[in-house]
């Protein structure tokens, strides 16, 4: 069914919404579980120079970081309302063309005619669903690189200030004494660059057929 295909291709943010949401209408009513209390752990002292970061922290806390990811999702709603509208209307003529077969009278060559018709815009759409994913795809790559670009400076001013011999990230350590997490550090010089409204002006980035068909195939490779 042509539904399958793009929730499967164009709707990753809505299929796991629409998941939760009916996980959360299926799941009996229980109690829920109490969380588990976090042990208390006596960290040692703070180790002079090392210090340590969150990439998904910074990403996920900065006015910057939040301000790139809101434009992302827009531009990909947006993307996804013309297919969406398409695909509903496609199902409602595959509905109309299977109701058909049960008409006493039926006009083989018309309905054979309007199954290659159906079959057609099928294609054309999962062409256009495919297409539009590997834009999205291009764009989140274009709009990583720009974050980078203003990331970059902040965690090396973050790590000067607070004279590092050595950064890791956060996510690589297991434990660490939090005086050595200079994260709000780097999100602050991060914020202050002031680059959070030139993500709302970001667009689609638009490929040929070429330039789609080269970024899959350098997918399939990674």
């Amino acid at each position: 069914m042509i539904s399958k295909f793009l929730v499967a291709t164009v709707s990753g943010l809505t299929v796991v919404a629409m998941a939760s949401s009916a996980l959360a209408q299926a799941a009996p009513l229980a109690k829920p579980a109490a969380a588990p209390v976090a042990p208390q752990i006596t960290h040692g002292p703070a180790i002079t120079g090392l210090c340590v970061f969150s990439s998904g922290a910074i990403r996920g806390a900065s006015v910057t970081g939040k301000a790139m990811d809101a434009r992302l999702k827009a531009l990909q709603t947006s993307a996804e309302a013309p297919l969406t509208a398409r695909e509903k209307a496609l199902q409602t003529r595959i509905e109309a063309y299977n109701a058909g077969a049960k008409t006493a009278a039926v006009d083989i060559n018309a309905r054979e005619k309007q199954k290659s018709d159906l079959e057609v815009e099928q294609n054309a759409l999962q062409r256009d669903a495919g297409h539009m994913q590997l834009e999205l795809v291009a764009t989140a790559n274009l709009a990583q690189q720009q974050y980078g670009a203003e990331l970059q400076p902040a965690v090396i001013a973050a790590y000067q200030q607070k004279q590092c011999s050595m950064l890791l990230e956060r996510n690589g350590v297991a434990i660490f004494n939090p005086a050595m997490d200079i994260s709000a550090q780097i999100i602050a010089l991060l914020d202050a660059r002031g680059k959070a409204a030139t993500f709302q002006s970001f667009e689609r980035t638009k490929l040929t057929q070429q330039q789609a068909a080269q970024l899959a195939a350098e997918l399939q490779r990674n």
